[in-house]
């Protein structure tokens, strides 16, 4: 009878918890489905999803189904913290899970400290959210500043020494602006011209006659959405001889349906492996579900984040135990130490939330294909 009391002190435990039942998990996600990353919001929510009901189509997690709730903010840091509020206080989520964007990010973080409840693989690179450990706050991918510093290291390497930034003028892209200083900085150098542009690219053509104007051999993009289409256009037609370099998240499959023959050459980091890569055990699992699920045109690297977000979470909850808690979550990622999702690692720890290191360099080229350098 003990053991029977203590058993059913626990399942109460567990059921007790928002958003927990003996037969579901409901989890929210704030993100941009509409605005100026909206197409970059699209592709990951889609992979989120496609992740998510492979879990539930092999039985959930300990017995329980992944229930999502997804919110469109249209990139709007004041929506994602309405969204963000009506989710808890209404809907009764357990957690967050994959909210995109820094600024949305960054608005949701005293909310999410002051009532305990993980944000877990929220798309974002920016140091700046990670520079002071925040113990609800996790990400899947490597920072802005890692890429940076991976695009600096190519260009000098092969003799450039005159590089340009152009970025978004907000936090995420003053974000993108400090990485790219720091890693010029590294080797005695600075940007010969840095240039903003807002991001709903009004100023795209001040901002591209500003950096042709400098003759730069290569400019940092330190941008997203809108502003990396409005942009890369609008340069493009001053200067071709310039190499362009990109942070991941200015999304491939955008540049290549937006700019078509003029994405040809442009390099982007990426953080994920790539999704058509034969030799990788998560890109074929990836390919063939997001086939099977109908959404070949959403294949690419903002859903490859979105379903490696999916498939990390998972993983977690089940690292959790078969009665989870927001804590009892949060402790079992930190003593994960190395999670592996069929040949992706990430590394999890006491201080440190950011498991992504993975950092590769990819170019354009025509027929639409990718190497890798």
């Amino acid at each position: 009878m003990i053991a029977a009391g203590i058993a059913l002190f626990y399942v109460q435990s567990a059921i007790a918890e928002p958003g927990v039942t003996a037969q579901s998990v409901l989890i929210g996600q704030s993100v941009s489905l509409t605005g100026p990353l909206g197409a970059i919001g699209t592709d990951y929510s889609e992979g989120f999803k496609v992740g998510l009901e492979d879990v539930n189509r092999r039985g959930g997690v300990h017995g329980r189904s992944i229930k999502l709730i997804q919110m469109d903010d249209g990139y709007a840091a004041p929506r994602a913290l309405a969204n963000t509020v009506k989710m808890l206080d209404e809907d009764g989520v357990f957690m967050l899970v994959g909210s995109l964007g820094t600024a949305p990010v960054a608005a949701v973080l005293p909310l999410i400290a002051e009532r305990r409840v993980p944000l877990f693989a929220a798309f974002t690179g920016a140091d700046s959210l990670r520079r002071e450990h925040n113990r609800y706050l996790f990400t899947v991918m490597a920072s802005y500043g890692v890429e940076a510093e991976k695009m600096v290291q190519h260009l000098t390497t092969i003799g450039h020494k005159s590089i340009a930034v152009a970025y978004q003028n907000n936090a995420f892209g003053k974000d993108g602006l400090a990485g790219a200083e720091a890693a010029l900085k590294k080797r005695q150098m600075t940007p010969v011209v840095a240039a903003s542009i807002e991001t709903d690219a009004r100023d795209a053509i001040t901002a591209a006659q500003t950096i042709a104007r400098a003759k730069p051999q290569a400019v940092l993009v330190m941008m997203a959405g809108k502003a990396t289409i409005e942009f890369t256009r609008e340069f493009r037609k001053l200067d071709t001889a310039a190499q362009v370099l990109m942070l991941s998240v200015a999304d491939t499959n955008q540049l290549l349906r937006e700019l078509g023959k003029q994405a040809a050459g442009i390099v982007v980091a990426q953080t994920m492996p790539a999704p058509f890569l034969e030799k990788s055990p998560l890109s074929k699992e990836f390919r063939t579900l997001m086939k099977a699920a109908g959404k070949d045109d959403h294949i690419g690297y903002a859903a490859m984040t979105g379903f490696v977000a999916a498939k990390a979470f998972a993983k977690a909850l089940l690292l959790a135990g078969p009665e989870p808690t927001r804590e009892r979550f949060i402790v079992a990622v930190q003593n994960s130490r190395s999670m592996d999702l069929n040949g992706f690692q990430l590394s999890f720890a006491a201080g440190q939330h950011h498991g992504g290191r993975y950092v590769e360099l990819t170019m354009i080229r025509p027929g639409k294909s990718l190497f890798v350098y």
